[in-house]
């Protein structure tokens, strides 16, 4: 567990520097840690309080998570008149992965 607590946090703290490139800065940390909190909160929802078993758990945390993620770059495009950002979907994937080893590690 420890080595993956050292790679969360050298990719925190990279992608928290000021960005010069559309790959780095605030705004990707915070997809990365909400698509990992809330694939971590989405399992726990489902497997402890709707009695899911472990696979659907994962299943509904995973697409709920990235069918949310987006769903709010599109509305970026179409409401905030911005780009479409794969770097931040890529961050979002990035946020469900460690919110499985998560997963697996820790429940």
């Amino acid at each position: 567990m420890k080595k993956y607590s050292f790679i969360i946090i050298i990719i925190l703290l990279a992608a928290s520097l000021p960005a010069k490139s559309k790959w780095l800065g605030e705004d990707k940390v915070l997809h990365f840690t909400g698509s990992a909190f809330l694939t971590y909160w989405n399992y726990g929802i489902n497997k402890d309080i709707l009695d899911h078993s472990h696979k659907e758990s994962i299943y509904f945390a995973v697409s709920f998570t990235l069918a949310l993620g987006t769903a709010k770059e599109y509305s970026d495009k179409k409401l905030k008149k911005t780009d479409f950002s794969w770097q931040d979907l890529a961050y979002d994937t990035a946020g469900v992965i460690v919110g499985i080893v998560l997963i697996n590690n820790l429940r």
